[in-house]
Order: C-alpha cells, then sequence, then structure tokens
C-alpha cells in the first residue's frame, strides 16, 4: 500500500484516525478506519502521477477527512437511522420507530434504484435517514403525541389533562380531515398537541378556581 509521511511527520493512518475523532463514533469505526486509510492511500497515489502530495492538498482540501466521511456514508441502513435518532430528543418508542424507519428508507432506496439514485446520491443534496426517522415519529398515536408535550413542560401535567387533550385534539384532527388536512400538515406550522393540552390545562384551572370555597 502506498505510504506517506506528512510534514508534521503523521502517517495516513494517524490522518485518518484525526479525522475519525473529529466525527460521531461510528459502531464498525476501526473497520471503517482501516477503509479509509486504504481509500486515502491509493488515491494518494494516484495524485502522487501528478506530481501532487498529500501536504500539497492540505492547503486546499481535507482529503483524509473527505476519505473517512465516504467510507462511513456506506454504514448499514440501521447504522445511519440509528445515527439519526441520536440526534433527536428520546421518545418512549424509539426502538420501534427506529425499525419502522429502518424498513420506510430500504423501501424508499429500493423505489429510488430503479431511476439510478441511491443513498450517496441523497447525502449531497438531503439527510433521508433522518426525514425517514422524522416522518415515522410524525405517525405516533395521539396520546404519545400528548405525553410528550406535557414531559417538555415545566408544571406537570395529571392524566386527567392529557386524556382530556387527547380526546380534543382526536376530534380536533377529524374535523381537519375534512378538508385534507392532517397533524403532518400541521406539524409544519404549529404546535397543535401542545395547544389542545394548554387549552385543556386551562379550562381546567378554571373550573377549579370556580369551585373553589369562598374564605
Amino acid at each position: 500500500m502506498y505510504a506517506y509521511t506528512d510534514r508534521k511527520n503523521r502517517s495516513l493512518a494517524d490522518r485518518i484516525n484525526d479525522a475519525a475523532a473529529r466525527r460521531p463514533a461510528q459502531a464498525s469505526a476501526d473497520h471503517d478506519k482501516a477503509t479509509a486509510t486504504a481509500l486515502l492511500a491509493d488515491m494518494l497515489q494516484a495524485a502522487a502521477k501528478h506530481g501532487i502530495d498529500l501536504d500539497a492538498l492540505d492547503l486546499v482540501t481535507d482529503l483524509p477527512g473527505g476519505c473517512y466521511r465516504a467510507v462511513t456514508r456506506h454504514n448499514d441502513l440501521a447504522d445511519r437511522v440509528n445515527t439519526a435518532a441520536e440526534r433527536r430528543p428520546t421518545h418512549a418508542r424509539t426502538e420501534q420507530d427506529k425499525t419502522a424507519a429502518t424498513a420506510l428508507l430500504a423501501d424508499m432506496l429500493q423505489a429510488a434504484a430503479q431511476h439510478g439514485i441511491t443513498l450517496d446520491t441523497f447525502d449531497w443534496v438531503t439527510d433521508l435517514p433522518s426525514t425517514c426517522y422524522r416522518a415515522v415519529a410524525r405517525h405516533r398515536e395521539l396520546a404519545d403525541r400528548i405525553n410528550d408535550v406535557a414531559e417538555r413542560r415545566s408544571t406537570p401535567r395529571t392524566e386527567e389533562e392529557k386524556a382530556a387533550a387527547t380526546a380534543l385534539l382526536a376530534d380536533m384532527l377529524q374535523a381537519a380531515a375534512q378538508h385534507g388536512i392532517n397533524l403532518d400538515a400541521f406539524d409544519w406550522v404549529t404546535d397543535l398537541p401542545g395547544g389542545c393540552l394548554a387549552a385543556v390545562a386551562s379550562k381546567l384551572r378554571t373550573r377549579t378556581v370556580e369551585w373553589a370555597p369562598a374564605s
């Protein structure tokens, strides 16, 4: 394999290790680093025919980092979805969401392959694994969505409030469906579950005040 030591006396493996240290840990990091080192060596061997070495490339681009990122893009779909899930808030059904998102990603890529499009192609323009994970998470049942909202509030919400908010959300979405609008559409513009919980909590607080005995 082509060997090279840069002006700071770092080997190709050292340069790849440095690049890997700047990236989130991968499940197959050692394998990825070995593959990236071999890729970097072959690319530099080709560049040497043109009188270009790694020191010259360092002035204009991070080739070791590029090699490592290119290799780690080829992790299997479950790894890509796991990485996307780690960047999102933890959900009660995270494992179920990740499994569903991996299946969705696989089916989308199978369809895209018929048009000559791969995950690498998508990676240039969008984060498809993250998109699949977010899309799946949006489809969790309404009670989960209300529970998520309740957990983000500083004031604890009662089971009565959450049950009432879930029922309100369901009825509002049933009405919206007649106009072709679903919860996904609302998620782009407003936090409807949060609004339902806040409205119910306000109503119940007002009722409590009204029922409070006069002093």
